[in-house]
């Protein structure tokens, strides 16, 4: 039987050295399937005896069909975007999109599977892409909310720091230097507030960041918080037989809302996940250790040495098996 591998290109990384690598192995190593573009089967000169099959592809709806492909092995190389999800865009996707030729700006469009929110850099993301992600108020969230630790932290110190404006007792202004304070840039910032990127975006203006990243030096940022959700997530059975995350901290970012997704569906779906930074070519490395290797992710050995196998790679972003 031939094993079916689907490899979704994130926005950016398509066109950089992942994507690159990839198109080289497929080349050298695969010959492209007849009739069917961006797929190709393995090994090269097989034919009708092909052992794997492995389709690329660059869109949203590709890679949430890829997800519910029955026994398919899945592998998303991208950008986690902060934890708002994959990304996906047409080649050569420039950091800010010409609003004449993208309306809709790209780098805003994601693949929601995540907590309720995240926290995003308000320089390198926000501005750096001309981005206006709806802002998570975090005086809002109730005891049901699903976020992680650090943003129930920031929860429980804005609501405290409203209740105490409220009463009184802290005037608006004074929490601009105070710890742990959630802080609108109009108040407490209100240069950067009316910074307006190339698309004619003020993606700070109206918008609080957290304190905890007052830049003391230029190359610091600042942190706020965005809605995310897993609404994309939430329409997935999981059929594929593994899902690899190949992008940046992808283990903290999307492993608890993948496995309650999983566990909803009942789906037998294995999660091979990063804890760090991902700069490796981590698809086509996927393919060698799989097709040219032979190693085996449904079986226990095999996962294991795949796993170890590609945290030994420089900028792999080391991996879990969950």
């Amino acid at each position: 039987m031939t094993q079916k591998i689907i490899i979704a290109e994130g926005i950016e990384i398509r066109d950089k050295q992942g994507g690159g690598y990839l198109q080289t192995f497929l080349k050298d190593k695969c010959d492209p399937k007849k009739g069917v573009a961006s797929v190709w089967t393995y090994p090269k000169g097989s034919a009708l005896k092909a052992t794997h099959e492995v389709q690329v592809v660059y869109e949203m709806t590709e890679f949430a069909k890829a997800l519910d492909t029955v026994d398919a092995f899945v592998v998303y190389e991208g950008h986690s975007r902060h934890g708002q999800g994959p990304a996906f865009g047409p080649a050569n996707t420039p950091e800010v999109p010409d609003i004449e030729k993208f309306p809709t700006n790209p780098w805003g469009i994601h693949f929601r599977m995540g907590y309720d929110a995240t926290y995003t850099k308000c320089i390198a993301d926000l501005v750096r892409y001309s981005v206006t992600p709806t802002e998570y108020d975090l005086t809002t969230p109730g005891k049901k909310a699903f976020l992680q630790g650090r943003l129930i932290t920031a929860a429980r110190n804005a609501q405290a720091q409203q209740k105490a404006i409220k009463a009184k007792k802290i005037k608006a202004k004074a929490v601009c230097t105070t710890k742990g304070a959630w802080l609108l840039f109009d108040t407490c910032l209100p240069t950067l507030a009316a910074v307006t990127t190339a698309r004619g975006d003020m993606p700070l203006k109206s918008r609080h960041f957290l304190y905890e990243r007052l830049p003391r030096k230029p190359e610091d940022d600042f942190l706020t918080t965005v809605k995310v959700g897993s609404a994309d997530l939430d329409k997935s059975s999981l059929k594929c037989k593994m899902l690899f995350m190949a992008s940046c901290y992808s283990h903290m970012h999307f492993y608890e809302p993948l496995a309650k997704r999983r566990k909803a569906v009942k789906s037998d779906c294995k999660f091979l996940l990063t804890l760090d930074e991902c700069m490796a070519s981590n698809a086509k490395n996927f393919l060698e250790q799989v097709m040219v290797n032979g190693l085996n992710p449904m079986t226990q050995n095999g996962m294991e040495a795949l796993r170890f196998n590609l945290s030994g790679i420089i900028g792999s972003g080391r991996l879990v098996i969950r």
